[in-house]
């Protein structure tokens, strides 16, 4: 763990204990209802931007104007937010690097959301999405799926369902372990060591992100997917997350179904692997980056 990260989290924790919350506050309201999406001026500078509407949601396609139309590769990039969030700064300042550093195509789809639609919704557009669209430009063996948190879960489970799967896969901080009974207990005890996350944040997604699909099925929890005949998988999580315990047993599964899978595992919280403002962060993208380039 770098210094940076270290003084970061210890402030995390202090303005945690604040009126307001502090950052865990401040992911509260983020899930509590953003359906808003907020392009950063950053995004229209340097890059061949094309938005496009498909069934009513907005997909971004990014390129470096160098690339251009050339682009041989694809990277389907779910960001997370529960579910009930729309893609933050550092989601578009992410996908901004991958596509100026790999020369791929970063495809940011802004699924349906809850409480509106749930995620059995979302991931039924999202394949309708991936035959419509993406195939009629990219073959399968050219299209890397990529998220964080419950864009993760969303691009295991949409792997899941495809006949056609995809080359291989980026998963960052998947959200393990939303059952109730037991494995609520096993993220309470962890919650003191997560400075952004609370298990109060987790029963909110239940409740409208996952409302009307058994907390075990496939389509939201990563532990009950059938991982026979799944593509390559590069996956990163920390040890401070609400999830670590779960996410643990996840990768025994992995290895269970002789999967080929490559972990990162660090002592830091939630969605550390898209923090460039840290080293670890940093070495991180890096890894995608050449991942991608494969």
């Amino acid at each position: 763990m770098s210094f940076v990260y270290k003084v970061v989290e210890k402030g995390c924790f202090l303005l945690n204990k604040l009126p307001g919350g502090g950052p865990k506050g401040d992911m509260s309201d983020l899930i509590s209802g953003n359906d808003e999406i907020k392009l950063p001026r950053s995004m229209h500078s340097g890059l061949d931007l094309k938005e496009i509407s498909f069934e009513g949601f907005t997909v971004h396609r990014i390129r470096t104007q160098e690339s251009g139309l050339s682009s041989k590769k694809a990277v389907l990039f779910l960001p997370g937010g529960g579910g009930m969030a729309r893609a933050t700064k550092v989601h578009y300042d992410t996908a901004k690097r991958l596509a100026a550093r790999t020369g791929a195509e970063i495809i940011i789809a802004h699924y349906p959301l809850a409480p509106k639609h749930n995620v059995r919704y979302a991931l039924e557009w999202l394949e309708r999405f991936y035959y419509c669209e993406l195939l009629k430009d990219y073959r399968t063996e050219d299209i890397v799926f990529m998220g964080d948190s419950a864009g993760a879960n969303l691009i295991l489970s949409l792997a899941y369902r495809l006949k056609d799967k995809p080359e291989s896969l980026i998963v960052i901080s998947p959200a393990c372990g939303l059952e109730n009974g037991h494995n609520r207990d096993v993220r309470i005890e962890m919650e003191p060591k997560d400075p952004i996350l609370t298990v109060a944040m987790n029963d909110l997604i239940a409740k409208h992100w996952c409302r009307n699909v058994p907390l075990d099925s496939p389509d939201i929890s990563p532990e009950y997917i059938d991982y026979t005949g799944f593509p390559p998988m590069l996956l990163f999580y920390g040890t401070h997350e609400l999830f670590y315990p779960h996410v643990r047993n996840y990768i025994k599964q992995l290895q269970k179904n002789s999967l080929f899978f490559t972990a990162v595992e660090k002592p830091m919280c939630h969605d550390w692997a898209l923090a460039k403002y840290f080293p670890e962060g940093r070495e991180a993208l890096i890894e995608m980056e050449n991942w991608i380039r494969k």
